[in-house]
């Protein structure tokens, strides 16, 4: 049987094929959106100010809203925005939001937290001077900062991760301080250099003057603090004049014989020491000796000296002699060269007449030259018997010409008196002439007494 089709009919069915076809096609080329990004940190810094890159690697989308919580820039709408700059700790986000002209919509958000600015900075508290053993309280002055590593080169303890901790040092020198600061994410490091003084030290010692080198009542120390990193002194030595001193190095006048015992006591803000030392006066015998003593010819007298002190214990050369001292000069000795054929002690006050310059201040001793022309008061051997002042006292020293007479060396050992401008009575014995060119001397030893 064969069927007939309208023509209507047939154009129908076309229509509806074609409808169908064509809506197939449009749900097919709908496209997805997915909304993604990503972000970098520059330099990985992530205290303020924070600098950060956006990437955008969303598909399917056409259009985009961002919004940047908290940034400099708080809104973009393009597709790769500048980098963004937080400047304010906290945490924010970034949020994104994709479309296309479909009407498809995605979003997503990220969030970024932001420290505080990171600055590495300390000092400290000094307890009390900076002599050992030193306390430092540490003070840390950094900023953005969540752990702490303190480093003390020598100190105690040698490390710390408290913020603020202690530390002692006791070996003198410079120390390193070294302070590291984190947040986690950063690491900065400091360091900074703390001078600890030696702690405190005591001793002492002491002279006394040429006069008092007998040790014999009274005597005069000079005292002669060698301590080190001590604020104050106290000195404590009973029966001396004075008998206490807080003075640096005192003077202590020690008036009769015994033995003192001599205390010093050295303070400082750390500790207290104290040491004493004993220092024996012996009895009074009114008599300085003095042996071995060289006296140069006129031609040394700027070299080896000519000028004999016994108030100063020492011999003078020429160009030493002055206004200061010339007072105290007891005699000069004149050799005319190194035959030894002329010689003579002479008084202060009269050394110009032998080529000498005339000393300042000049005073006049008495002197016998030659006793066996007027009369011999001590020999050698009454020389080396002398062991006390008093022993001068049968002694008289009459000034004459012939007893001021000029000796040669025709007789060893001899012994030449003399008595000073205040009274005191001594005696020389030369010993042997020492024959040096130019540099020729006496040897000689000298008693004198210390008073009248």
């Amino acid at each position: 049987m064969k069927f007939y089709k309208h023509p209507k009919t047939i154009y129908f069915f076309l229509f509806a094929v074609l409808a169908f076809a064509f809506n197939a096609c449009a749900v097919e080329e709908s496209i997805p959106v997915e909304a993604d990004f990503s972000i970098k940190v520059i330099n990985d810094d992530y205290s303020v100010p924070v600098k950060v890159e956006i990437t955008n690697i969303s598909t399917g989308a056409e259009t985009y809203q961002w919004s940047f919580e908290g940034a400099s820039v708080t809104s973009s709408n393009e597709k790769s925005p500048l980098p963004i700059t937080y400047v304010s700790a906290g945490v924010y986000k970034i949020k994104l939001k994709a479309s296309n002209k479909d009407g498809n919509i995605d979003e997503k958000e990220i969030e970024v937290k932001v420290d505080a600015a990171m600055n590495v900075d300390f000092e400290w508290q000094m307890q009390g001077s900076d002599i050992s053993p030193v306390t430092l309280y540490m003070i840390d002055k950094s900023l953005g900062a969540t752990q702490y590593l303190w480093e003390f080169e020598g100190g105690s303890p040698a490390t710390s991760h408290a913020q603020n901790p202690d530390v002692v040092f006791t070996t003198p020198g410079d120390h390193i301080i070294k302070l590291t600061i984190s947040n986690g994410l950063e690491t900065y490091s400091t360091q900074k250099t703390v001078n600890v003084k030696p702690a405190m030290t005591i001793d002492f010692n002491w002279t006394v003057d040429p006069i008092d080198n007998d040790y014999q009542a009274p005597v005069l120390l000079h005292l002669n603090n060698m301590s080190t990193n001590a604020f104050t002194y106290e000195w404590t030595i009973v029966g001396a004049n004075p008998a206490t001193s807080t003075a640096v190095s005192p003077d202590i006048n020690l008036p009769a014989a015994g033995t003192y015992t001599i205390i010093l006591k050295a303070i400082n803000d750390k500790e207290t020491k104290i040491l004493q030392k004993q220092v024996t006066v012996l009895p009074d015998a009114n008599l300085l000796s003095f042996s071995n003593i060289q006296l140069g010819i006129s031609s040394a007298s700027s070299t080896i000296g000519s000028f004999f002190s016994s108030e100063l214990g020492t011999v003078l050369k020429q160009n030493e002699v002055n206004a200061a001292n010339g007072s105290k000069i007891d005699f000069a000795f004149f050799g005319l060269n190194s035959s030894f054929i002329y010689n003579q002690f002479v008084s202060p006050d009269e050394v110009q007449n032998n080529g000498f310059l005339a000393i300042p201040n000049a005073t006049h001793t008495k002197v016998i030259n030659s006793q066996e022309l007027v009369g011999t008061q001590i020999s050698s051997s009454g020389f080396d018997a002398l062991d006390a002042g008093n022993d001068f006292n049968t002694i008289t020293v009459t000034e004459t010409n012939a007893g001021k007479s000029p000796f040669s060396n025709s007789v060893v050992p001899r012994v030449i008196l003399f008595q000073t401008s205040d009274g005191r009575k001594g005696a020389v014995k030369v010993k042997s002439f020492v024959a040096n060119g130019l540099s020729s001397y006496i040897l000689v030893d000298i008693k004198v007494q210390k008073q009248p």
